[in-house]
């Protein structure tokens, strides 16, 4: 017998395209969304476009197709979502809701559940179509829902944090503790943090109304004094929902 060489086929622009698969989600939301509504649809997937566009290659999972974006956005200046088709939505799904959304978008409370919402609505049309099958829309489904609940959640909280530290930040305090800190305990008045960067744990007394928006494994960004009364927060940053 004579040997047969394999050919390995390199992988080519997908057909169809994400951005292709976008405009055409779109076009068949507009046929049932109000005007005001659209807007917002149309919006969550610009920001999922940037997202993919910018971070979508992180998601790669084999080196052919890393070297095929890598010659078709160098050489020829084509976009994540001008390479790929909607399989590769999916894998990005939690980066766009979790990281990109709270850290990279200045987004409202309105805007953060409606991302949520999007994507949830996106993944069942992505399923309908025949682009995913029915356990990846299962699980990107679960990603959505739990987004919609929880980014909105998260942004209350983060403002509630920052009001709170803009009006009852200590005058005088002896050590800092910058960090991301984990929500491990929650009590009516008290917050037990863990630090990344040192043993044990924090407490922080903080108003009721805030331990009752905290949720435990949520990540705080915060800046904290030690007072003679404790630690004292200094100021805030984002909230990361687990």
């Amino acid at each position: 017998m004579k040997n047969q060489n394999k050919v390995l086929n390199f992988p080519t622009v997908a057909e169809p395209s994400i951005e292709k698969v976008f405009a055409e989600f779109l076009k068949d939301q507009q046929k049932r969304l109000k005007t005001r509504t659209l807007h917002r649809y149309e919006e969550v997937v610009d920001l999922l476009r940037h997202c993919l566009n910018g971070y979508g290659y992180h998601e790669l999972d084999n080196s052919s197709e890393v070297a095929l974006y890598e010659k078709l956005y160098f050489q020829k200046n084509l976009e994540f979502c001008y390479i790929f088709g909607p399989d590769k939505i999916l894998p990005s799904l939690s980066n766009f809701l979790n990281y990109f959304m709270i850290r990279k978008v200045m987004a409202s409370e309105a805007l953060l559940q409606a991302a949520g919402t999007v994507a949830k609505k996106l993944i069942r049309w992505l399923e309908e179509h025949g682009h995913i099958d029915e356990e990846q829309a299962a699980r990107g489904g679960r990603i959505a829902s739990e987004a919609a609940r929880e980014l909105p959640a998260a942004e209350r909280l983060a403002r509630l944090l920052y009001e709170y530290a803009q009006n009852h930040a200590p005058r005088y305090w002896t050590s800092e503790l910058d960090d991301y800190f984990t929500i491990e305990k929650v009590h009516a008045g008290i917050l037990i943090l863990s630090s990344g960067s040192m043993s044990g744990i924090v407490e922080v007394r903080v108003p009721k109304e805030i331990t009752d928006h905290c949720r435990l494994g949520w990540q705080v960004n915060l800046l904290l004094g030690k007072t003679r009364n404790g630690w004292c927060i200094l100021e805030t940053g984002n909230v990361y929902p687990s």
